[in-house]
């Protein structure tokens, strides 16, 4: 067992391209270092490719597929809308970054690299974007030289005036589903890190409470779907994990307990009460009335309907209209049935099934957490492409770059 010692470089690389910024004054810059310097690495450092697993070329080619049919569907209805060209090109855009941030790893690591290496400066990098926020909330005079400088790649102000919405903040800007999704996964494999990886990566115990408490802090800023997913696979997780020691699942609790109290005597506070009651309510009502009787949630049950045959076998081809989703709707089923149709959605769920049963051979509990996940935050909103970048990296990392140094496979870890 060895515990982790945080590189501040790369935590640093982590940070300014899993998240960049944009400037306001060089846009063509920006563009330049956010994409330009991943992909011209990657391409520097091909040889680290040779070994690239048939499963990963068949990804490829699927996501290839997609982008083409992204291009055709529009086409076929002449209805215009290319905007899911944006979603399909996402993907590739994300992979360049991962894989970039993966070779750093091992040109830094060498024969050690193993995926967690990869976990623990994303999670590190959302521990930061946490604090970001935290700083920029309690500092509007940070808040402004930051955005008089660097521009918002989602726009806050209309945003942030939503009820409760006060913590939804980052250094890009508004911080919404996308970030609670991302700060679910930190969730996940913190406790795979602490609790189940015992081989090749062990955290320290300051680490893990440190980063878990801020990674949790987000789902309850960014997005209270994330926040009950956490909460869910979270002690499905440390009970499963820690069966045997029943010491660690009390101990556990005892922290839960500590952060919730400390929240809920904030909840008065002028610059809390908004975002508690926002936060709190369906937690509240999960416990007393049985039901989340939430809004959004309950938006999104009436956003999933049954659409006509036709719809289903060909799509309609649109995925935007006007400046809203087509159909108005969240969910990121419907969204896809309705673009391209039933060929589309089984190429796309296809592709995500697929790249997380690499998770499958890390860790059993893992690769279900994962899966459950997907499914519930597919549900609703559209995020498949967000697993497939990351699950995709994650594969790469195992089963491609070590082999330039030992040939050695990291993927057979007890589970």
């Amino acid at each position: 067992m060895k515990y982790e010692k945080t590189s501040i470089p790369i935590l640093i690389l982590f940070c300014v391209f899993v998240y960049p910024v944009m400037f306001k004054e060089w846009v063509i810059l920006s563009y330049v270092y956010q994409y330009g310097i991943p992909f011209v690495y990657v391409a520097f450092n091909f040889k680290l490719l040779r070994k690239i697993s048939g499963k990963q070329l068949f990804i490829i080619g699927c996501l290839v597929l997609l982008l083409f049919l992204s291009v055709l569907y529009p086409t076929l209805h002449n209805t215009g809308d290319y905007s899911y060209v944006k979603v399909s090109t996402f993907v590739f855009r994300k992979l360049a970054v991962y894989l970039f941030l993966a070779m750093v790893l091992v040109k830094k690591y060498r024969e050690h690299t193993g995926v967690e290496h990869f976990m623990y400066y994303y999670i590190l990098t959302h521990v930061v974007f946490v604090i970001g926020t935290i700083l920029i909330v309690f500092a509007p005079g940070l808040k402004s030289i930051w955005f008089s400088v660097f521009a918002e790649t989602i726009e806050s102000e209309t945003l942030l005036e939503s009820y409760g919405y006060t913590f939804r903040i980052g250094w890009q800007g508004f911080a919404g589903y996308r970030m609670t999704l991302h700060c679910t996964w930190c969730c996940i494999f913190l406790l795979y890190m602490y609790y189940a990886c015992k081989e090749e990566l062990q955290l320290k115990r300051s680490i893990f409470l440190i980063s878990y408490v801020l990674c949790f802090l987000g789902n309850m800023f960014y997005g209270r779907s994330g926040l009950v997913i956490s909460i869910i696979t979270s002690l499905i997780a440390v009970l499963v994990w820690n069966r045997k020691h029943f010491f660690r699942i009390l101990q556990f609790i005892v922290i839960a307990v500590v952060l919730v109290f400390f929240i809920y005597l904030l909840r008065n506070h002028p610059l809390f009460s908004e975002w508690y009651t926002w936060m709190a309510t369906p937690i509240i009502n999960l416990i007393t009335k049985g039901e989340f009787n939430n809004a959004s949630f309950n938006t999104t049950l009436e956003m999933v309907f049954m659409p006509e045959w036709k719809t289903i076998l060909y799509g309609d081809g649109y995925f935007t209209q006007g400046n809203h989703y087509y159909t108005m709707t969240d969910s990121g089923i419907m969204r896809n049935i309705l673009f391209w149709g039933i060929v589309g959605a089984v190429i796309s769920y296809g592709v995500t099934f697929y790249s997380l049963l690499d998770m499958k051979k890390k860790n059993m509990l893992m690769w279900i957490l994962m899966f459950g996940s997907f499914l519930a935050f597919e549900y609703k909103g559209d995020v498949y492409y967000e697993y497939i970048a990351l699950t995709f990296s994650i594969s790469f990392i195992d089963t491609a770059l070590p082999v330039r140094y030992s040939g050695k496979s990291l993927m057979e870890t007890p589970k």
